[in-house]
């Protein structure tokens, strides 16, 4: 819908972490995660590739609720191995947190592309280029 934010589709390798449909998707088939796996995952991808202390992890997937740390373990597990042999793409920092090796090595993060609104015929787009600049 016009006017409405996008949120934005994250492309590691073979990977795709779309926050709108809550999705992640390797090769475009789905791997399923729960909701709280995906919170974790959507809170990694946008930290940036820093390290998420596990206590505020928990803070923002569990607001206002006592969690343990195996809770947030057990997930952390449930999303490596919906990685598969990619689970090193997430690392543990003993002691400290979390941190999503997304933007290190070959693999690198960008936003894709949206759609464009209106796609002009050939004649269109020409008559667009070549029509004259008006004078300032």
């Amino acid at each position: 819908m016009p006017g409405q934010d996008r949120q934005p589709v994250y492309k590691f390798g073979a990977w795709e972490i779309d926050l709108a449909r809550r999705e992640m998707r390797l090769n475009g088939i789905q791997a399923e995660v729960g909701s709280r796996a995906f919170e974790i995952i959507e809170t990694l991808v946008q930290s940036a590739g820093e390290l998420v202390d596990k206590y505020d992890l928990m803070n923002r997937v569990w607001p206002g609720a006592v969690v343990e740390e195996n809770t947030l373990q057990a997930q952390i597990s449930a999303i490596r191995k919906a990685l598969g042999p990619d689970r090193g793409l997430l690392k543990t920092i003993a002691g400290r947190g979390y941190l999503d090796c997304w933007e290190t090595g070959s693999l690198s993060r960008r936003i894709l592309p949206r759609p464009a609104c209106r796609l002009l015929n050939p004649l269109e787009a020409m008559s667009q280029i070549l029509r004259p600049k008006p004078a300032n």
